[in-house]
């Protein structure tokens, strides 16, 4: 039975500081600066200048060009799906953000319009997004009869 080495990457020195409560980061935090070890990681890496070069106009091609330049060769299909999937991931966090200010933010609005009249209520900008809206707009404005597809629960029971 051989036994292999771990590459030097994943070398582990022996700490004193595990016996302790808190944890020493800043072993972490100086290898923060470091070159990844695979080419998705560099790209990663490099997402928040690169997309800022996208934002300014500049064609993935040039970029591309750019960075195989500066040492970071891997291939424009590669390169292309890394930055989708960056791209992706950045969209999925904001809508996830947007998400949880909706619902932090539509708690309070909830309540003050519990608390105010009816008059007041709808002089208040809407600052919360209901896509329902012209729909329970269109229902409160009818009048007359209204055939219901489904039978009232009084006439099933």
């Amino acid at each position: 039975m051989s036994r292999t080495r771990l590459p030097e990457a994943y070398s582990i020195e022996p700490l004193m500081s595990n016996v302790s409560q808190y944890l020493d980061l800043s072993r972490l935090r100086t290898r923060v600066g470091e070159k990844p070890r695979t080419k998705v990681g560099q790209v990663r890496q490099a997402w928040p200048d690169i997309k800022e070069l996208l934002i300014a106009g500049h064609s993935l091609k040039d970029i591309w060009a750019w960075l195989n330049e500066i040492g970071l060769e891997i291939g424009y299909a590669r390169l292309s799906h890394c930055i989708s999937q960056l791209r992706l991931q950045d969209h999925a966090a904001q809508s996830q953000i947007q998400g949880l200010q909706r619902r932090f933010a539509s708690v309070p609005a909830e309540q003050q319009r519990q608390d105010q009249p009816a008059g007041q209520a709808e002089t208040l900008p809407n600052l919360i997004s209901d896509p329902l809206r012209n729909l329970r707009e269109q229902r409160a404005r009818k009048s007359g009869f209204e055939y219901g597809p489904f039978p009232n629960k009084g006439l099933t029971e």
